[in-house]
């Protein structure tokens, strides 16, 4: 595959946005060649294998990429600020608009004793204890667009001190480290939505008090009272006393129909809150859980199906842009490669946004993704272009575009480009040449899985 000798003309404008991040000039080179190179990869997303995928001028040595991840001068947290305020203004939001929030956490395994946070956690792919690390995870919604917002890694609470920092469960970094430091544009509402392992009465009413809302999965064992009562009772045992109807949501294309039944109740520490239970057609029932009284039964259950998109995230974030196949050992480089990654993702889905046909028809991430590659590949195509005299005879201009397409190669995949080499006349020709170049790379990713 060509590598990364220029950002077009929407990417560089994109990245501008985030210079102010970045406080030494040298950092923000690095930032947008290594955050352009997860875009381009197709498979090599360590830091080795993505700095082959720089080319000049821009080209650095692993060395330098492992120093900007580990040791330079910027905060992934204020990246994740600034994506999520970038994200806001690219797509309008503002007063009377919702904005979905959705936490949860993942596990990526690792072995040995060198990389920071490994120990035995739960991995819920196996359902079995394993060596690995677990981030806490979060993305954000607005309307049908999803995006991953920040990641934080856990800790053990045995490995705390190694941190020089005190120990966090997850539920207290979802809280204390994503969802209270967001930002959301005047007049906009922030929904927060999780899964039950999440939910507390305490973190629900610490997330009221801040003027956001909670819809969350709840345990059948939780009690609540009716209103004014003093006495609880099981949320499954109060649920089977209530009156259930039909109701149809659509679910990412697909209608789903549940037997619903909601109520207004209260709950210790937190007040009233609205509760859905709903029977599946397998006689599952399920409880959720709002702090906005005034949400109607289907649009609690919308917003727990949306919940989904934070397991997309995880998996397709990893499929296409490598998000646990970081190979950097410290926390701190561990957590930016991440943000890296998250913003790479972001500027893919947004870098359409101008295609309002395409918008409106909610494009896969991967068909997004190849465009925004289309893109990249074509300036490298421009430069080898520009570097060729057109009053040179055919074999010689044959010649330095084989040594070009050589020196902008990410690997020695550069001899399927050659030995298929079609030397161009003119800018006109470059279609067909950029068109095969693509075609050839694109082939070689029949194994991604479609979205």
């Amino acid at each position: 595959m060509l590598g990364l000798t220029r950002l077009p003309p929407w990417f560089e404008q994109a990245f501008n946005e985030f210079e102010s991040v970045f406080s030494d000039s040298r950092n923000f080179s690095s930032f947008t060649s290594f955050t352009s190179a997860v875009i381009l990869s197709h498979s090599k997303w360590t830091v080795d294998g993505l700095s082959q995928g720089i080319s000049r001028p821009n080209a650095k040595s692993p060395r330098a990429y492992r120093y900007f991840l580990g040791e330079a001068k910027w905060n992934a947290t204020d990246l994740a600020h600034r994506q999520a305020e970038y994200l806001f203004d690219e797509l309008d939001v503002g007063s009377d608009d919702e904005i979905l929030l959705h936490v949860d956490d993942t596990f990526s395994g690792k072995t040995g004793d060198t990389t920071d946070g490994v120990a035995e956690l739960y991995n819920p792919a196996t359902g079995e204890l394993e060596q690995g690390n677990k981030f806490v995870t979060s993305c954000l919604q607005v309307g049908d667009v999803y995006v991953p917002y920040l990641a934080r890694m856990y800790i053990k609470e045995e490995l705390a001190s190694n941190f020089q920092q005190p120990f966090k469960k997850k539920t207290e970094i979802a809280v204390e480290d994503i969802i209270t430091p967001l930002q959301i544009p005047s007049g906009a509402a922030l929904t927060v939505v999780f899964d039950s392992a999440y939910y507390g009465g305490n973190r629900v009413k610490a997330i009221q008090n801040q003027g956001h809302d909670v819809v969350c999965r709840f345990k059948s064992s939780n009690h609540v009272s009716p209103v004014g009562e003093l006495w609880t009772q099981r949320i499954d045992e109060y649920a089977s006393t209530l009156e259930y109807e039909s109701t149809t949501i659509t679910v990412r294309g697909e209608k789903k129909t549940y037997d619903v039944a909601s109520e207004v109740v209260e709950i210790d520490d937190i007040g009233p809150v609205k509760i859905v239970a709903s029977k599946t057609a397998d006689g599952t029932t399920r409880y959720y859980l709002s702090t906005d009284l005034d949400r109607q039964a289907d649009e609690i259950l919308s917003l727990v199906e949306d919940r989904w998109n934070i397991e997309t995230l995880h998996q397709q974030s990893d499929e296409k842009f490598g998000f646990k196949q970081y190979q950097v050992r410290r926390k701190q480089a561990i957590e930016r490669y991440i943000q890296l990654v998250f913003l790479a993702w972001t500027l893919v889905t947004l870098s359409e946004q101008a295609d309002a046909a395409f918008w409106d028809d909610r494009g896969k991430l991967s068909v997004r993704l190849d465009h925004a590659q289309e893109a990249y590949i074509a300036e490298t195509v421009l430069d080898i272009h520009d570097a060729i005299d057109p009053s040179l005879p055919r074999a010689e201009r044959r010649e330095i575009v084989r040594e070009r397409v050589r020196q902008y190669s990410w690997s020695s995949i550069a001899i399927s480009f050659i030995s298929n080499i079609v030397v161009v006349d003119s800018v006109d020709d470059i279609c067909d040449f950029n068109s095969g170049v693509i075609s050839s790379s694109v082939s070689r990713d029949t194994n991604r899985i479609s979205d």
